[in-house]
């Protein structure tokens, strides 16, 4: 029931916002939607992070980005959005076990570093790098990330919206649609996209 008051008061957030799909407005993630999973660990609570959101403008016009928003049919403990800037070209973070910089598995305590300066989110960011150059060609990119927590019932972020205004005209507003969604695996996720995507349990009877 949580969840799906949660959809509610975004659908009606999102209402005064023009909405557009990755690369069809000024602000573009530079991705498309599909379903992307993270394996359940044994240890819990535990982190999970969803990147390669690069976020650059499709024109060149600065863009102001106001605020994020998601919905959550599986509802996590949490969620930080955090951003890594990355002056050279390097690996991407498409899902991960752990939170950045150092990636640790709960289950191993082995981590991946993934090179570059992360910090938290916080509105009024101001994006200016143009998409033609946007991880290409040394010039590096800003990546968001998802970084969430879950218990043993998992969680699922399934779909997301970033609201923002672009340099002139700052009284107009605009959304860029992310359509892919995340999924951290648990007892709260099976069956609800792709019954093979969380594999159970080898506990459960």
């Amino acid at each position: 029931m949580a969840g799906a008051l949660s959809a509610v008061l975004i659908f009606s957030a999102a209402a005064d916002a023009k909405q557009y799909p990755s690369g069809v407005g000024v602000l573009s993630a530079q991705t498309s939607g599909g379903l992307v999973v993270v394996g359940e660990p044994k240890r819990h609570p535990w982190v999970g992070s969803f990147g390669s959101y690069f976020l650059c403008t499709t024109t060149g016009r600065e863009v102001t980005v106001r605020r994020i928003r998601y919905e959550t049919p599986v509802r996590p403990l949490d969620v930080t959005l955090t951003l890594r800037e990355v002056r050279k070209n390097t690996s991407s973070v498409i899902s991960a076990q752990g939170a950045p910089p150092e990636f640790i598995d709960p289950d191993t305590g082995s981590g991946l570093a993934m090179g570059g300066s992360y910090e938290n989110f916080r509105p009024g960011l101001r994006i200016t790098r143009p998409c033609s150059e946007s991880g290409k060609g040394g010039h590096g990119f800003t990546e968001l990330l998802f970084v969430v927590k879950a218990d043993e019932r998992g969680g699922v972020i399934k779909r997301a919206w970033i609201d923002y205004t672009i340099a002139g005209n700052p009284d107009r507003r605009y959304s860029l649609a992310l359509h892919r969604v995340m999924v951290l695996c648990g007892d709260g996720v099976h069956g609800l996209y792709d019954e093979n995507a969380c594999a159970i349990s080898e506990d459960v009877p």
